[in-house]
């Protein structure tokens, strides 16, 4: 309990010392998702003929949950690397630097909420009974995030070309993400965005928001793929973790 109290301290100095001496610190995080929001916004809304109203809210919750998924795993593959000195010289398990890489952006996610609540204020968007269902979305999400950046963080330890690889990856998968578009709203049927794993962590979450119950499917696999990945890792762990410090 002790050293996970320690990774959320480390986490929230971590985010400090980031912003230090900038007069909005952590702030920036906001103010730059907000100015990204509104921009794609004007451009998409008119792109694909949606009413800003419904538009907006979508890609407010799409983008920030992205970013809460593509900063997590953008940071995995250099989670040890980056703590290497510690690693070598002070018996920490390796979930604590987990956790506290996790926790960072944990924190970015909860500095971006103020803009989900600014745009449900400013468009009057209804906040339903159904709502509370993306918490536990949203808990899915942040638990399979946890085991990819714990396996990112030993394959990115072993392989350094792991890192160059998701940073390549991730523009990519942005666009094949139902981040900006909604897959229902599509004028052409697009199952194939299902076969993208990261399209259920933006839509589990995203739903209950937008007044939509996820589909069971969503929940599923979700739980299907914290389970396999959970398991793999765990395998990895079993098999390689001690070696993390001679990598690293």
């Amino acid at each position: 309990m002790i050293l996970l109290k320690n990774a959320f301290y480390l986490a929230w100095t971590d985010t400090r010392a980031r912003y230090k001496k900038s007069i909005l610190g952590p702030l920036w995080l906001t103010l730059g998702n907000l100015v990204g929001v509104l921009g794609l916004s004007i451009v998409w809304a008119t792109l694909l003929k949606e009413e800003m109203r419904s538009f907006v809210p979508s890609l407010t919750i799409g983008m920030i949950i992205w970013q809460l998924v593509a900063g997590a795993i953008g940071d995995g593959p250099t989670i040890f690397i980056r703590q290497a000195g510690m690693i070598r010289n002070v018996a920490i398990p390796a979930w604590f630097f987990v956790i506290r890489a996790l926790a960072r952006q944990i924190i970015n996610l909860l500095h971006n909420l103020v803009i989900v609540l600014g745009v449900v204020w400013y468009f009057d968007f209804p906040v339903q009974s159904i709502t509370w269902l993306a918490l536990p979305g949203l808990l899915l999400v942040i638990f399979n995030l946890f085991w990819i950046m714990y396996f990112l963080g030993m394959l990115g330890a072993r392989f350094r070309d792991v890192e160059y690889l998701i940073n390549a990856l991730l523009p990519l998968l942005f666009f094949i993400s139902p981040v900006i578009f909604r897959p229902d709203r599509l004028p052409v049927n697009m199952e194939i965005i299902w076969l993208n794993p990261f399209s259920y962590f933006i839509e589990v979450v995203r739903s209950p928001f937008l007044g939509h119950i996820p589909d069971t499917k969503n929940y599923v696999v979700m739980l299907g793929i914290l389970l396999a990945g959970t398991i793999m890792t765990l395998i990895f762990q079993r098999l390689c973790g001690k070696r993390i410090a001679f990598w690293v």
